[in-house]
């Protein structure tokens, strides 16, 4: 105990300011006052046209240029510190990616009929085109995923010891949740990869909740120009990718650039 102060008393504290007996009262509150409106629960949730969905950005991530990716229609960066200048991008980790789209018949998860199944086949083509190095999986791990207006699904997670020790262990999570069918459409599934490493490890609580966040969306329609055709018209350049129907290899890529997300993806 400092010398001078008795024990037990929180002598740090500063004396409690006296009450000015001429301030004013209060402002009494108005009974007639409309309540505080209600927190938007989508409030930050983004739309991506091309894969027909929407989802809540998690914390400390920003969209990225997609327009490279063999499949999926969005990709998320982690940022590590502020923008360098106003309106410039912030720094972001090259050893962490989010892909996130629809689970159509690209994709040979899709032909599974399980979430879970098809969470633990697009794990394992995942696995192979993002991280193409002997080794062994490791700490394995399933979870189901349960969203809002009947969203469901199965995540799927393990771990990669590589061969080679001067590698951190590459980890990836993958999530795949559907909506249930609407009249006689078949049903829609989404599906999220989580790609990280034990020096960024992926945070498996917010990759369940970024998931969970998923919902279809429909942009509202565009202004139809005489002469124009929409997006989707014949022509539109098809993308293929790892667990690509037709190919050979289903987890390379077709420029031979595996192991490699965006730009780029460290494994060490």
């Amino acid at each position: 105990v400092p010398r001078g102060h008795r024990a037990g008393v929180a002598w740090w504290r500063s004396p409690a300011q006296p009450v000015d007996p001429n301030a004013p009262p209060p402002p009494p509150v108005d009974p007639n006052a409309p309540p505080p409106p209600p927190v938007d629960p989508n409030a930050g949730r983004i739309g991506n046209a091309v894969g027909g969905f929407s989802f809540v950005l998690p914390p400390s991530w920003v969209e990225s240029d997609a327009s490279h990716l063999d499949y999926g229609s969005e990709l998320l960066s982690k940022t590590t510190g502020q923008p360098p200048a106003p309106g410039q991008a912030p720094p972001v980790a090259n050893d962490t990616r989010i892909v996130m789209g629809r689970l159509d018949q690209k994709l040979y998860a899709s032909a599974e009929t399980t979430d879970a199944k098809a969470a633990v086949r697009l794990g394992s083509d995942m696995g192979e085109f993002f991280m193409p190095y002997p080794g062994t999986r490791i700490n394995q791990a399933s979870t189901p995923l349960t969203g809002a207006n009947g969203i469901t699904g199965s995540a799927s997670y393990y771990e990669v010891k590589f061969s080679d020790p001067s590698k951190p262990n590459g980890q990836i999570w993958t999530g795949v949740v559907g909506s249930p069918a609407a009249g006689n459409a078949p049903p829609q599934r989404w599906f999220v990869v989580w790609l990280g490493t034990s020096n960024d490890p992926v945070d498996q609580g917010a990759a369940k909740a970024l998931a969970e966040s998923i919902q279809p969306w429909t942009p509202p329609a565009p202004r139809s120009r005489p002469g124009r055709s929409g997006p989707g018209c014949a022509g539109a350049r098809s993308r293929s990718g790892p667990g690509a129907r037709g190919r050979s290899h289903p987890g390379r890529r077709a420029d031979g650039a595996a192991g490699l997300i965006g730009p780029t993806l460290t494994l060490g």
